[in-house]
């Protein structure tokens, strides 16, 4: 019980401020975990149109063929790769007052939205040159947006923070709680959808006409949040906010080596997905019940949740450079696994499934800590930001293997006997039901994750960042930071040092404040603690001497038990009245912090519109109200603390 009423003193003290040394609060994290949840479910439902012949939608409903796949897959992969230049300066050259990557929440999340929409309306009875220009327009437009979507919540996560410990545990959390958008959607839609449509309704259509719809969104709504209630806090330098040229955010790339690191890691990625596209095959056509999906995807992807929340602690203990190596041989021991079993039933690749996922949880926190590392490195030493460009090209790169595993597999399909009908050119995909065709095709898919999976460890090798490292990059990009925004120009350096210590002496005094208020908090609550206890044993004292009064004026039993239980009604009913006046005065105060909230934003709103800004007005005004409160908070906890103290 102390343990849980300590946490609760913890998040009530820093849900509006960062603890000491860290700079996110657990609101915003709240914000940006919940925000996640709805981003993540966009790609959740990306995968249910993935052009891949496991695809059912693509596959089983619209009879696309594997070569059908492969075209698509290089052209969509072609545009991907011309994009990602301009797609990169676009990002790194956005210095909007809210940041470079918190508006593309709203601009990249509604053609995503729309893009998911379209491709569940292409018509049926269409041929399938037609079918393959309608995709091949929606899934470019999904393609082209979606990532940039994806990334800009990645991109936050970099910057959320310049700690680089309180940014994995942010991940840690944040991976948590935002992966439980995708496990509904996996969950929901197929169950939903069974209970209309029944156990083929994932070859259904209208499955995906009506519910798509609804889940996308939803997400999208959801993912406003984060852009609404999150900072991004890159600690910038002019430079870092200068227009960078493509070429010369290409040369500042190739320098980090931290960034090859990841990419040529995530380049496997498109193969070792191999894995998680079977699992569909594997319920339609040998389990025979399309509408489980859902509950055995689940029930799979409830092995990331483990994974996820053990990277702080494997990265603690390990170090990051060795918990990707491990995470990612990992992978390829549990690909073996799958291998090995598979053939015995379907309850044994569900759990070989299980158990690769769990290697596969940790690895997006971990990589993302080395790059946000690499990127911070990278600053410090050329003193240039590119997150735009390190996740854009990187995309690139991993689109390339993306392509490469596309053929590949492909080429399997059709070897064991997947091809389309020479005279429709559409493709029946319920041989798949014969084990004869099924299961070579699984086998060989699997060879081939494996041997992804060990290529993708063999990179971490090369990392050598240390945390010591990582300590002394934050304290000069802080001084930087200090420097630069405190206009000390032409000043000499001893005095801006001087100034700096000064800064960082209000910073530890301000820390300190909060630490004695937290624990005056925690002696106020447990002395109101001990006073209830108090109170309770002075009262059932009071009603234990009235039972032995009345006893010795002779009442009766029964006298005596209605006599005890109106004073306990009686104490009730006062407690109840104290209650709810405390409701009252709270409501009151709510309302009048409600009403200045208000009349804040808007007199905020109309200063700023005079004086001719136009973007993110509302945002703006509302994180210049909370700091606004949260400078009075400080200075009425360091008043009341001079009084005490007096």
């Amino acid at each position: 019980m102390g343990k849980i009423t300590n946490v609760l003193y913890d998040v009530r003290s820093y849900w509006e401020k960062p603890r000491k040394n860290e700079y996110v609060s657990y609101k915003e994290v709240f914000y940006f975990s919940v925000g996640g949840m709805g981003i993540k479910s966009l790609g959740s439902i990306l995968s249910y149109m993935t052009l891949a012949s496991t695809c059912l939608l693509f596959g089983t409903v619209y009879g696309l063929s594997p070569r059908h796949f492969v075209i698509l897959t290089i052209i969509t992969n072609i545009i991907s790769i011309v994009k990602t230049p301009f797609v990169s300066m676009l990002v790194d050259n956005t210095h909007t007052k809210i940041g470079k990557f918190r508006p593309y929440l709203l601009w990249a999340g509604i053609p995503t939205v729309i893009g998911l929409i379209g491709m569940a309306y292409v018509p049926l009875d269409a041929s399938p040159v037609v079918k393959c220009v309608l995709v091949g327009v929606f899934i470019n437009l999904v393609t082209i947006t979606q990532p940039v979507y994806n990334n800009s919540y990645m991109g936050i996560s970099q910057i959320i923070t310049p700690n680089s410990q309180e940014r994995t545990r942010i991940l840690s959390i944040s991976e948590f709680l935002a992966n439980l958008g995708p496990s509904l959607i996996q969950l929901l839609l197929p169950s939903i959808a069974g209970l209309f449509f029944g156990d083929d309704c994932m070859t259904n259509i209208l499955t995906y006409r009506i519910f798509v719809p609804i889940f996308a969104v939803s997400g999208f709504l959801l993912g406003l949040l984060c852009m609404y209630n999150t900072k991004e806090r890159v600690l910038d330098t002019r430079s870092a906010t200068e227009k960078i040229p493509f070429f010369k955010g290409i040369k500042e790339l190739s320098k980090n080596r931290y960034f090859w690191i990841v990419s040529v890691s995530k380049f496997f990625d498109g193969f070792k997905g191999g894995i998680g596209v079977l699992l569909a095959w594997v319920v339609t056509y040998q389990l025979g019940k399309s509408s489980m999906l859902g509950i055995v995807q689940t029930i799979v992807s409830m092995g990331f949740t483990p994974g996820i929340l053990l990277a702080p602690l494997l990265m603690k203990k390990l170090g990051r450079k060795n918990a990707a190596f491990f995470t990612h041989f990992l992978n390829a021991l549990m690909a073996l696994l799958m291998l090995l079993t598979f053939r015995k039933g379907f309850v044994f690749f569900v759990i070989a499934s299980f158990c690769y996922n769990f290697a596969q949880g940790p690895q997006y926190i971990i990589q993302t800590s080395i790059l946000s590392d690499g990127l911070d490195y990278h600053q410090d030493k050329y003193g240039t930001r590119l997150e735009g460009f390190a996740q854009n090209f990187m995309l690139m790169i991993t689109t390339i293997g993306t392509i490469l595993s596309t053929v590949t597999f492909s080429f399997i399909y059709e070897k064991f006997g997947l091809v389309a009908d020479s005279q429709t050119g559409l493709t029946d995909y319920s041989i798949l039901t014969d084990a004869s065709i099924r299961e070579p095709i699984i086998e060989w898919v699997v060879i081939v994750v494996m041997i992804a999976g060990g290529l993708a460890a063999l990179p971490y090798i090369l990392c050598n960042l240390k945390e010591k490292d990582m300590l002394a990059i934050r304290e000069r990009l802080e001084y930087k930071k200090f420097k630069e925004n405190g206009n000390f120009e032409g000043v000499e350096e001893d005095v801006v040092r001087e100034a700096y210590a000064q800064h960082l002496n209000d910073i530890e005094e301000g820390h300190r404040i909060d630490k004695e208020n937290l624990q005056k908090a925690k002696d106020a609550a447990e002395a109101r603690r001990q006073e209830s206890i108090k109170n309770k044993k002075e009262f059932e004292d009071s009603l234990e001497q009235t039972a032995c009064l009345m006893k010795e004026e002779g009442k009766s039993r029964k006298e005596i038990k209605k006599a005890v239980s109106s004073l306990k009604n009686q104490h009730k009913k006062e407690k109840s009245m104290q209650f709810r006046q405390k409701i009252d005065t709270l409501k009151k105060e709510r309302k009048i912090f409600k009403d200045r909230k208000k009349k804040f934003i808007a007199e905020n709103i109309a200063q700023r519109k005079a004086r001719g800004e136009r973007a993110y007005l509302r945002i703006l005004a509302r994180e210049e109200f909370e700091d606004m409160i949260i400078k009075e908070n400080n200075r009425e906890n360091k008043d009341d603390l001079i009084q005490t103290n007096q």
